[in-house]
């Protein structure tokens, strides 16, 4: 992710016993996405890839409780975090409804597709440094 093109940044996490690259092989075939970049450091490995000026990000950090260390809105017990980040120049960046709708069906895929509980737990708007806490819950 670039904080310098990107406007909106979705948080949304999960809890799945797959490995990064088998969670991330079927996260794409359901998004229809392309094929996504691995790339890891000392705390998490991440699979990324940009469609239609939208990052995708999956993080799944090595050790459990990382994800509510970087983000107490992180739900416990959830190891997987997913970053959807909206470009400045895409379109609709600035529509709230049709960010919320395209956040709600990415949400709904996955937890059909993982058949478990996703959460959308905060969006943050570049810019105006804008921190929204939401406690959004799709179940399969």
């Amino acid at each position: 992710m670039d904080v310098e093109i990107t406007k909106r940044l979705e948080h949304i996490c999960l809890k799945s016993d797959l490995d990064l690259q088998s969670f991330g092989e079927k996260f794409q075939t359901v998004l229809s996405l392309p094929t996504m970049v691995h790339d890891y450091e000392n705390e998490t490995e991440w699979l990324t890839v940009n469609k239609d000026y939208i990052n995708y990000n999956i993080s799944r950090p090595y050790e459990e409780g990382t994800l509510q260390d970087w983000d107490e809105t992180t739900p416990k017990g959830c190891n997987f975090g997913i970053s959807v980040s909206i470009h400045k120049d895409h379109p609709s960046v600035l529509d709230n409804v049709w960010v919320d709708k395209m956040v709600a069906i990415v949400c709904e895929q996955l937890a059909t597709t993982f058949n478990t509980t996703v959460y959308h737990h905060r969006t943050f708007t570049f810019g105006v440094g804008n921190s929204e806490r939401k406690n959004i819950i799709f179940n399969p």
